[in-house]
């Protein structure tokens, strides 16, 4: 338990660092979520006599709103900063490498499934949208990543282009694909 305690304590510290320092930027990213989730949920009102449809549109706009707040909030550092300090205190962060590696690996053939499973899905009929579902599986792959936080996904994530991070690009990229998706959605309704 005492371990625990410290680890707490040293995960508050560099949460509460990343808390001081959100800017402008941040209420970008979060306004882009509630954006994305406010088209989902006016095909959730629209759909709502189709069952699927009406749940797909309800979750994702749940999902687009919990990574919105998470931009702000920095659940996903706070976990991994605990999860990181618990390793050192117990002695076997020097060994986190292979299961970063593998999670990384298995992050990503779990997307190419998921990615095949919606195609099969869409194809089928039931979901209402292939950009939304993409740009949701990506949102939540991106999510996945970060919280993984092995060095080099985090140097790929975090490096600048044009003055913004690559992840940050990404998350933009897959809000459009949303927003580009529920909008279509609409205007066939």
């Amino acid at each position: 338990m005492d371990t625990f305690i410290e680890a707490l304590a040293a995960a508050t510290d560099v949460w509460e660092d990343a808390i001081a320092q959100l800017s402008w930027h941040h209420g970008i990213v979060v306004l882009a979520h509630f954006g994305a989730a406010w088209f989902c949920l006016l095909n959730a009102h629209i759909s709502r006599q189709n069952r699927q449809a009406h749940l797909f549109w309800y979750l994702g706009a749940a999902a687009l709103c919990l990574l919105g707040v998470n931009t702000v909030l920095h659940a996903d550092l706070f976990v991994t900063q605990l999860l990181r300090s618990i390793a050192k205190l117990q002695g076997w962060y020097a060994q986190r490498r292979s299961f970063q590696y593998a999670a990384v690996l298995l992050l990503g053939l779990t997307f190419l499934l998921s990615i095949k499973g919606l195609r099969m899905l869409l194809s089928a009929g039931k979901l209402p949208s292939e950009p939304v579902a993409i740009g949701l599986a990506a949102l939540l792959l991106l999510f996945a990543v970060r919280m993984v936080s092995a060095h080099s996904t985090d140097l790929v994530l975090e490096l600048r282009l044009g003055g913004i991070s690559v992840g940050r690009l990404l998350d933009f990229a897959s809000i459009g694909l949303v927003i580009h998706g529920a909008r279509n959605c609409l205007r066939l309704h």
